[in-house]
């Protein structure tokens, strides 16, 4: 383990399975935790195929299966993919097959993004409605999730903040912690597809953050967002801060083979 700073840890594994083996016993004792102190436990998920051996290391071992507190987890989305949430691009579609679909959850605690209304800006509205009332907050509050995770883009986006995009500008450009917009959407040309993702101080208020980042790919943008200097238009990633918490990265080692300092 690395620490950058008092509220930035970094922990490498030799192998993706390492790192997803150690998240899902952390996810476990986290959510017992939760549970154990208040009831619940408030979890969003990444997107992307990086949570697939996360989901499936979670609905494959019993221990997991039958100990973690399923029915007491709430479970909310970082970001989606403006289609059907049947459609295979979906994250609720792929959190459903992978997860959902194996383990005893409480279908009323999963939360997806109502990707079915006319257009992403509604969609965005209605989530952050959502969000509001599930965690009974005002206009001016922001939803305080016991655990974030994150993965990243081999171009240093997270979530769906894209580099350069008029979205992450306006982040930069304005306070984050004076902005109380939750959730936004956005379209990113070079995929031709709207978005809809979680705003910076949505994230930012949690009260742990973690990144998954696994395969050779992803090196440069973990260098470039933990090591570059201050960018965050070109390295959006670099936008999130666990104000109440840590912000963890778990990388593999192809994932951390730029970094400056000694991994695995």
């Amino acid at each position: 383990m690395v620490t950058l700073t008092n509220n930035i840890e970094i922990k490498i594994f030799p192998t993706a399975n390492d790192l997803f083996q150690f998240g899902a016993n952390d996810f476990k004792n986290r959510a017992i935790a939760a549970v154990n102190a208040k009831g619940n436990f408030s979890v969003v998920l990444a997107g992307g195929n990086t949570p697939k051996l996360f989901f499936d290391i979670l609905t494959s071992v019993e221990d997991y299966k039958k100990n973690i507190p399923w029915q007491q987890i709430q479970f909310f989305f970082g970001d989606e993919r403006y289609v059907s949430s049947a459609d295979e691009k979906s994250n609720y579609h792929t959190a459903y097959e992978h997860l959902f679909s194996k383990v005893p959850v409480n279908s009323k605690n999963i939360f997806r993004m109502p990707t079915e209304l006319d257009n992403s800006e509604d969609v965005a509205k209605s989530y952050e409605q959502t969000l509001r009332q599930t965690f009974k907050i005002k206009d001016d509050a922001f939803p305080d999730f016991d655990l974030v995770y994150l993965g990243l883009g081999d171009n240093a986006h997270t979530a769906s903040l894209m580099p350069s995009s008029d979205l992450v500008k306006h982040f930069v450009n304005h306070s984050l912690t004076n902005n109380n917009q939750l959730v936004a959407s956005l379209y990113v040309s070079e995929l031709n597809m709207n978005r809809i993702t979680l705003t910076p101080p949505a994230i930012n208020n949690a009260k742990a953050i973690i990144f998954l980042v696994t395969g050779a790919n992803k090196a440069n943008a973990v260098h470039e967002v933990l090591e570059e200097k201050l960018d965050p238009i070109h390295y959006p990633a670099q936008l999130i801060h666990c104000i109440q918490g840590k912000t963890i990265w778990y990388l593999d080692r192809l994932a951390s083979t730029t970094l400056s300092f000694p991994t695995v």
